[in-house]
């Protein structure tokens, strides 16, 4: 049986003819399906993430030194001049400021890390497992993914943390029936329950939140095209 994605020494372990099914993809070498979108390559996501985190640790250092120097200095010039209470509300205004500043720009760095740690891999996962189907179920895995000392940590349904790795997670959806007909490879052919129902092959003009899971999974089994407009609506 061939794996997906491969190490260097595993490809070079392989055979002429078993090494033709191959690409190299980051690194690695990946197993060419055909009619499978290509997964884009994330090989310098950790580089990006631990500039992130320097920046996010620098942030936070710069934002103590500014409440020891703003204490500092408020405590100097009272001493001074004998104005306690409108040095210390000067200060305080000014530390509160400085403050201010700094939350934003923590918060943008964990927005970044967000996006690379969460929204990407999701992508990543959900393109591999479901190719055009996957905005059918990149919201599942982005909830069972979060960020955890700058590195991506899979959670259980409760949102509580898991021993699971990526390759788990996959495993597990890849099982999960209400995915089966989406998923790459699957042989499922329904989800069950109403059979009655038929695509008419029209826009309803319906949003993506019109729809429950299962009436999503059927209109991209019966109507791809407008199981791709309703995709654009979320």
């Amino acid at each position: 049986m061939f794996k997906y994605l491969l190490s260097k020494e595993e490809f070079d372990a392989l055979t002429d003819e078993q090494k033709a099914f191959y690409k190299e993809s980051g690194g690695n070498y990946q197993l060419q399906i055909e009619g499978m979108p290509d997964i884009p390559d994330v090989s310098g996501l950790q580089k990006k993430v631990d500039e992130l985190l320097s920046e996010k640790k620098s942030e936070q250092e710069k934002r103590r030194q500014a409440e020891e120097a703003a204490k500092k200095a408020a405590e100097e010039q009272a001493r001074k001049n004998g104005d306690i209470e409108s040095l210390e509300k000067s200060w305080a205004e000014k530390l509160k400021a400085r403050e201010t500043e700094l939350l934003a720009q923590l918060q943008e760095k964990d927005t970044s890390l967000h996006t690379l740690l969460v929204d990407n891999v999701a992508q990543t996962l959900a393109t591999k497992l479901a190719g055009d189907a996957a905005p059918l179920i990149m919201p599942h895995i982005k909830s069972r993914l979060s960020v955890e000392e700058g590195k991506t940590r899979v959670v259980d349904s409760a949102g509580h943390p898991s021993a699971f790795t990526i390759d788990d997670l996959e495993k597990e959806f890849r099982s999960n029936p209400l995915f089966a007909p989406v998923i790459i490879g699957s042989k499922a052919t329904g989800t069950g329950g109403d059979t009655h129902h038929h695509s008419t092959g029209k826009s309803t003009g319906k949003t993506w939140k019109d729809y429950t899971e299962a009436e999503r999974i059927r209109l991209f089994e019966e109507n791809p095209e407008e199981f791709k407009r309703l995709a654009k609506t979320q």
